[in-house]
């Protein structure tokens, strides 16, 4: 797999997450919103359901040797898991 698609699908994954997110957001308005804002991910939560069902998917949609590079990149950029009430 290219790195140019492993990069579609990371983008995707985090573009799910945020629209699932509170409030929503899609990665095309964060990178025009948040451009020089430092910890803007902090600004969203998702709950830990949602962002697993979601990282699931689209790990399988990865070969076993490109997995890792989805965790890293949601450990950097997804947004923070909402308090359990």
């Amino acid at each position: 797999m290219k790195k140019e698609k492993v990069k579609e699908i990371i983008i995707s994954c985090l573009d799910e997450m945020y629209q699932a997110s509170d409030p929503p957001i899609t990665w095309k308005e964060i990178e025009k919103q948040y451009d020089d804002v430092k910890d803007w991910f902090w600004k969203h939560e998702i709950t830990e359901k949602k962002y697993d069902e979601i990282r699931t998917k689209y790990k399988k949609m990865l070969p076993p040797h490109m997995r890792g590079s989805l965790d890293f990149d949601l450990l950097n950029y997804a947004p923070k898991f909402k308090k359990e009430e």
